[in-house]
This record gives C-alpha cells, sequence and structure tokens, in this order.
C-alpha cells in the first residue's frame, strides 16, 4: 500500500508519464495482501471490504488523471494509518511479557517503514513536477520526518541487541544516506534541488523499505520460535484435557440417548394430539402475513376447496361478506400482540353458500418470543346459528301476531302495526340507533297496543266520543301492555314494554299514563309515538275518517315540541318521502300475500 502510494504520487506528478506499468503491477500485490488480511480481521471484515471498494474508486480517478497529488497521497496516508491503527490495538492486547516487547519493536519498524514511504511518495511527485517545489508536498515530507524520528527513537530504546545492529548496518549504506541527504535539505531549505531521477529515487527508498521489512520477517521468526516453545510445554496439559474430553463425550453421548428416547415419546404424543385435534376440528395454519400453509381434511370438507387450492392463499379466500371489516381488524391488533383471539366467524364456501364457526385464533412464538405463525382452531355451530335465527324469526312472529289480535279487537287491520313497525325502523335508523336496538324497536314496535286485549269491546269499538269514564278506561291499555311484558328478561320483551307503557306520553308531559316529558321518555316510546299518530291519523278508524295529507303534516308540525320530539319531527319532514312511500306499499286495500312478497 505504501509503494502503491509513492507510485501513484509519481504517475500523477508526471501527468502519466512515468510508472504507469510499476503502479498496476502493484495494485495486483495490494490486491493478494489485502485477501490475506480479510482472514485475520473478522471484527472489521465488512468495513475494509467497503474500504477496498472506495480504493478502486480512487484508482479509477488516478487513471483518468482526475485527481491532484497532494489529495491521493492523503487518501493512501489515512487509509494505511487506519490500518495500522488496528494492528496496535492487537499489539496492545498481546498478555506474553517477551512476545509484546518484540511486537512493539516490530511496531516501531512499521511506523519508520510508513512515515519513510510518505516521504517517499511525496518527494517522488514533487520530482515528477519537473522540480516546481510543491510546497505543500515538501511540507508533506518534513512532517513524514518527524514521525521517522521519532518512532526510529522508540525502536532504537526497545529493540533488541541483534535487530539494532542490523538496522545500524542499514544506516551506514549509501542508499540511506541518499534519502538523508535529501531529505536533510528538503527539512532545512524547504525546497528541492538535487538532480536525481523519480525512477532513481523510487528504487533507493524501496530498496531501504525492503531492508526494513526484512529485520520484521527475522522478528516474526523469533515470536514463532517462542510459541512453539510455549506450546511444547503444554502438550502434557493438552492430552489430560482430551483425555477428560473424551469421558465427557461418553457420557454426553449416554445423555444424549435418554434425552432421544423421551424427544420421541414427547413427539409421538404430539403427533396423537395433533391427529385428535385434526379429527374434531376445522384446523389451519397462516404466515405472518396471513398466508394459509396448513389445512386439515375438515377444513377442505366445510369449506369445498381443495388443499392445493388454499395453500398459499390469503384467508379471505374464505371471508364472506356478512363479516365487518371491523372484525378482522380487532382479530389482527390481538393476534399480533401476541393474545389468542376468540370469536363467531361467518366464512363463504366455494360455491358460495355460507358456514359459521366458532374459532380460537393463537400466535405461536419461536424461542426468542417472536411470532413465528398461526393456528386457527374452528367448531362448526352452522346448524345451531339457524336453529337460533329460526327460534328468533318464529318469536318475532308470534310478536307481530299478538300486536294484530291488539288491533283486530279494535276493528283495525294488520298492516296499521306492519306500518308502524316500518316507519319506527326509518326514523331510528336517520336518529343514530345501533342496529341491535334498531332491531329490538322494530320488532317489538307492533306490540305497541297490545293492552287493548283488556279493554271491552264497547268501549274499544265505540264509533262516538268517549265518556270521561270511558277514556280513564281506555287510557289503562297502556299499563296493561306494560303489565304483560315487564317482569320478562328477554330485550325484546323489555322493550314491547317500554313501548307499550310510554308511547301514549308527550314532549311537553300531557300525555299518559305517567306524565312524563321530554328525554324522560324513552327514545322508544317517542319514536313510536309519532309513527303510531302519523299512521292513525290516516287511516279510517270507527270513531273517525281519514285525514288528508294536508291537515296530518300539518298537525305533526304543529305538535312539534308539544306532542312530539322535534328531532323526530325534523327527520320526519327531512324524509318525508320514504315515510309516504311505506304508506303505499302497506296500504290497507294490499292483499296479505302482496304483503309477503314485499
Amino acid at each position: 500500500m505504501q509503494q502503491e502510494r509513492g507510485l501513484s504520487s509519481g504517475y500523477l506528478g508526471s501527468k502519466g508519464q512515468k510508472f504507469q506499468h510499476e503502479l498496476l503491477q502493484k495494485r495486483k500485490d495490494v490486491k493478494k495482501s489485502f485477501q490475506k488480511f480479510l482472514r485475520y480481521c473478522h471484527h472489521k471484515k465488512p468495513e475494509y471490504i467497503q474500504k477496498f471498494k472506495d480504493l478502486e474508486t480512487i484508482r479509477h480517478s488516478i487513471d483518468k488523471l482526475q485527481l491532484n497529488t497532494n489529495f491521493v497521497f492523503d487518501y493512501y496516508t489515512r487509509l494505511i494509518a487506519e490500518i495500522q491503527h488496528d494492528y496496535l490495538q492487537h499489539v496492545m492486547s498481546v498478555d506474553d511479557y517477551k512476545v509484546k516487547n518484540i511486537l512493539e519493536s516490530f511496531t516501531n519498524i512499521s511506523f519508520m517503514k510508513e512515515a519513510l514511504g510518505q516521504i517517499r511518495g511525496a518527494l517522488n511527485g514533487a520530482l515528477t513536477q519537473q522540480k516546481q517545489n510543491n510546497q505543500e508536498l515538501l511540507n508533506r515530507a518534513i512532517h513524514a520526518k518527524g514521525m521517522y524520528d521519532t518512532a526510529l527513537y522508540r525502536f532504537e530504546a526497545t529493540t533488541e541487541y541483534d535487530f539494532l545492529k542490523a538496522f545500524r548496518a542499514i544506516e551506514k549504506s549509501s542508499d540511506y544516506q541518499v534519502i538523508q541527504t535529501i531529505v536533510k535539505e528538503v527539512f532545512l531549505y524547504k525546497k528541492l534541488t538535487t538532480d536525481i531521477e523519480p525512477n532513481q529515487w523510487y528504487i533507493i527508498t524501496t530498496h531501504i523499505i525492503n531492508r526494513l521489512y526484512a529485520i520484521q520477517l527475522k522478528q516474526l521468526k523469533l515470536i514463532n520460535d517462542h510459541i512453539r516453545e510455549k506450546t511444547d510445554s503444554v502438550s502434557i496439559t493438552l492430552i489430560i484435557n482430551v483425555l477428560f474430553f473424551m469421558l465427557f463425550l461418553i457420557i454426553t453421548a449416554w445423555l444424549s440417548l435418554q434425552l432421544k428416547h423421551d424427544i420421541m415419546k414427547n413427539v409421538k404424543l404430539l403427533s396423537e394430539y395433533k391427529n385428535a385435534v385434526d379429527r374434531s376440528s376445522i384446523v389451519s395454519k397462516t404466515d405472518k402475513r396471513g398466508k394459509i400453509t396448513y389445512v386439515n381434511n375438515k377444513f377442505c370438507l366445510i369449506s369445498g376447496y381443495t388443499k392445493e387450492e388454499l395453500i398459499g392463499k390469503p384467508h379471505n379466500i374464505v371471508r364472506h361478506k356478512d363479516m365487518p371489516k371491523s372484525a378482522f381488524k380487532d382479530m389482527w391488533q390481538t393476534i399480533l400482540a401476541k393474545k389468542p383471539w376468540y370469536g363467531i366467524v361467518k366464512n363463504k364456501k366455494k360455491d358460495g353458500s355460507y358456514y359459521i364457526v366458532e374459532a380460537t385464533i393463537n400466535p405461536i412464538l419461536n424461542q426468542n418470543g417472536e411470532i413465528e405463525e398461526f393456528i386457527a382452531i374452528r367448531n362448526d355451530i352452522t346448524d345451531v346459528i339457524k336453529l337460533h335465527e329460526d327460534l328468533e324469526h318464529t318469536q318475532e312472529d308470534l310478536i307481530f301476531r299478538m300486536g294484530e289480535i291488539g288491533e283486530t279487537r279494535s276493528q283495525e287491520t294488520g298492516f296499521h302495526v306492519r306500518r308502524v313497525a316500518k316507519y319506527s325502523e326509518l326514523l331510528a335508523k336517520h336518529y343514530g340507533l345501533s342496529e341491535k336496538k334498531i332491531k329490538y324497536l322494530t320488532t317489538a314496535s307492533p306490540m305497541h297496543d297490545i293492552g287493548k286485549v283488556g279493554i271491552p269491546d264497547d268501549i274499544l269499538n265505540k264509533p262516538g266520543t268517549l265518556t270521561q269514564e270511558e277514556w280513564e278506561t281506555m287510557k289503562k291499555h297502556a299499563e296493561i301492555g306494560y303489565e304483560l311484558f315487564k317482569d320478562s328478561k328477554k330485550p325484546l320483551l323489555q322493550t314491547a314494554a317500554i313501548i307499550a307503557y310510554e308511547h301514549h306520553e308527550k314532549y311537553d308531559g300531557s300525555g299518559y299514563p305517567r306524565g312524563i316529558k321530554g328525554e324522560d321518555i324513552h327514545i322508544y316510546g317517542r319514536i313510536t309515538a309519532l309513527a303510531d299518530v302519523f299512521d292513525a291519523l290516516g287511516s279510517d278508524r270507527c270513531y273517525k275518517k281519514a285525514w288528508p295529507d294536508e291537515k296530518i303534516l300539518k298537525f305533526i308540525k304543529d305538535e312539534s315540541g308539544k306532542h312530539f320530539d322535534p328531532k323526530l319531527v325534523e327527520i320526519f319532514f327531512e324524509h318525508l318521502d320514504e315515510f309516504l312511500a311505506i304508506r303505499d306499499r302497506y296500504h290497507d286495500s294490499s292483499s296479505f300475500m302482496q304483503e309477503k312478497k314485499a
């Protein structure tokens, strides 16, 4: 590397006219040395590979004469200094006293070689520039002389006699004297007047550096001899350690056989557990991205897909459109937090039909506590859910029929309760109630007048105006309806109790049976009140004729804040077309079959 620095300086200084062949050869030598060097610097191997790539870029720029001599000289000098620094750290970590002393002497010669290499490179660049006295290069040479002298003093103070004697012979050589003379001139006068050719200067300085390297080779031989002696002294200890190690291996082998037996036993048990789960449940596994990696036969049987159609696909291949995205978002947040997820999932079969499962999804963690994959175990509950839905539909139908019975006793058509249910559903939706509350309200609203079953026929169907006593009797139908359902634990029947009890209360508190007002009236009661009155005013009754639309709408507007909740009245008029469409669809002249089809 030092020689490449000097040749690069000379090549740039001569503008590519000199040292081209020598430089290319030296780069090959550096590459071989670098590959050997990588074997011993494992902790910094990636870093040095990157440095060598950067060096190749610098070389390319040198070949094209795109860099100046000073920059290239500094670049090589920094790179060599980094390598020396790493080497010095290794030297300081040696704990053998004799080896450490020799390595310190070896290191001092390395620094001498590096300083001499800097002098060679700096002055080689200056000489090739036809004695223009490049002051920056001369200053670098002067600085390098200081480094050389410092390393020389340390070498003379620490090295053994034989190595010092070899160095004194170098000092007496004519080449060394030439170097000293030229460097002394530069140091004293800061200029270069010698007639020496760049090629000759390079050969002289390289010769001295190689002689210093020869001393280092002798030092390395001495270190190897010392290590060999120490190796012989520990041979007996090594043999004893080997015997103990062999005994350890025998014991370990025996324990391994025992452990292998236990492992095989556990593997067999795990296999049996897996088979038991596969036979009884729907099982699948996915990777961290949600791609299917395993399905058992029951999964294929219920989904209608083959294993080949499922493996590698995302799990949403069986996702049903009825499942909201929020459910899967919650699922992923839970299992990515390394917690199990439980829930009911509706899936789609290959033929488009569906099945419903009770699912448990567990994240599987590796030895580092990281998620490796997910396993899902499901039980088919499709028949149970369908039975439950059938029961709900039966319950809803019974409630509806009971509402019709109440209306029939007062000689009103069953379409009144259907219209009230639809009006209530529409108001609740635009009011912003939850889907569950809307369903309860829609299903239970037909029961609003169920208490009329307890009112005598002569009052219920009286064509004229009721007396005060008859009116008080008529008003009791709200409490009768409430009493029928108030003790039920079922949410649907509790909703029916509220509607029956409060649908005649008025927003200003003038209603019955309790005279409560405002939002003290349950939203179910406020909604049903508006829906019931709107339909009743537009229908014929035994005591009146149907009102025209203009009169009905005016009445509802006038009663906003009195009879009705103002917000609900506002919703009613904003969506009046929808209410009128419901009335037209379920008018009293419609046949029952037409209504069923709708």
